[in-house]
């Protein structure tokens, strides 16, 4: 992937006038959803060792994974209300504020057929204009940060193959409306919680399974927990990183420029990892006893793109789903 940080949005980012910062503001706190363990937070240590080299030491990032400061859309709040600096967290957050509404449709499942295309989509002018609208709101996008690998669906007890099977099964899913929406049209029991309730809820038998790409459940032990991994690949995904306009303000151009040419580093980093990360990761649920299943993603596109149309005007503007269709078909020609 040539491309690492869409133009329009670090173009956007860098033309920012900002303040000088305070002598004693010289650790950036950063929160992350995964854990120390994840090629994410190795991508994200490479933005931290870039920023400090770039600074001369003047600035420093510490990395708090595993939700330690709180959930994803906390960790937005607080970006929020100026008590965090940074965030890596994923394209779909952008919907917990009424500004990234739009954010629902690129994150709606089976919304894109590869990760080139997504990529290529982070360059579009529709997709500035998404993140123009979500900046009014106090938090700023500031780029991609790294491909996530394909969401996923893992069970404890039953194999999922086709969506008869996900008839009755409760599922921890993120509070995105769109997924909420796609697993109940699947005939699943969605369960919104954050991630980091999940193992308790598992164990308990609150839940059977959840979605998440392979790069969270290796790291993160889900083996422990479930027995069958699905490979549905219902949403395609990035990293990206967020910054609160309170505290973005005062940061001086030294700064701007050192994160911006860190977050490229890192996304360069994490994309040339991510293949034989994905792989290592596959190897280790199996010898942990996990049983990966490749499924017929036909039916699972269709239950989709009845979403969709039931979604429009209400979790995204109107029709708006119809004009990122358009442009990815532009692509596909």
């Amino acid at each position: 992937m040539k491309k690492i940080l869409p133009v329009a949005v670090a173009a956007a980012f860098t033309a920012a006038a900002f303040l000088p910062m305070k002598a004693d503001a010289k650790t950036l706190r950063m929160g992350l959803l995964v854990s120390n363990k994840s090629l994410a937070y190795k991508a994200a240590e490479k933005l931290a060792e870039h920023v400090k080299a770039k600074t001369g030491g003047a600035y420093t990032i510490k990395l708090f994974p595993s939700q330690q400061l709180g959930s994803g859309k906390e960790m937005m709040q607080m970006l929020k209300l100026g008590t965090l600096d940074l965030y890596q967290g994923t394209n779909a957050q952008p919907t917990y504020f009424k500004e990234g509404r739009n954010f629902g449709a690129i994150s709606a499942p089976y919304c894109f057929q590869s990760q080139a295309e997504f990529i290529k989509f982070l360059d579009s002018p529709l997709f500035a204009e998404m993140v123009g609208q979500f900046a009014a709101g106090g938090v700023k996008l500031v780029g991609y940060m790294g491909a996530r690998s394909p969401r996923a669906i893992t069970t404890a007890k039953t194999p999922v193959r086709s969506p008869a099977d996900m008839k009755g099964l409760k599922m921890r899913v993120p509070g995105s409306p769109p997924f909420v929406a796609f697993f109940k049209a699947l005939g699943a029991i969605p369960t919104p919680m954050p991630f980091s309730e999940f193992f308790t809820a598992a164990k308990t038998g609150l839940v059977e399974g959840q979605d998440n790409g392979i790069e969270v459940v290796y790291p993160r032990g889900l083996y422990s927990v479930q027995k069958y991994f699905s490979k549905t690949d219902h949403a395609l995904g990035a990293w990206m990183l967020f910054v609160g306009e309170k505290k973005a303000q005062k940061w001086p151009d030294s700064l701007k420029k050192a994160v911006n040419e860190g977050l490229k580093a890192a996304a360069a980093y994490s994309d040339a990892e991510l293949a034989k990360s994905m792989a290592a990761a596959f190897k280790g649920v199996k010898e942990k006893g996990m049983t990966v299943i490749d499924v017929d993603k036909k039916p699972f596109i269709a239950v989709a793109r009845t979403v969709w149309k039931g979604l429009d005007g209400s979790k995204w503007d109107k029709g708006f789903m119809d004009r990122v269709q358009k442009q990815l078909a532009e692509y596909r020609k």
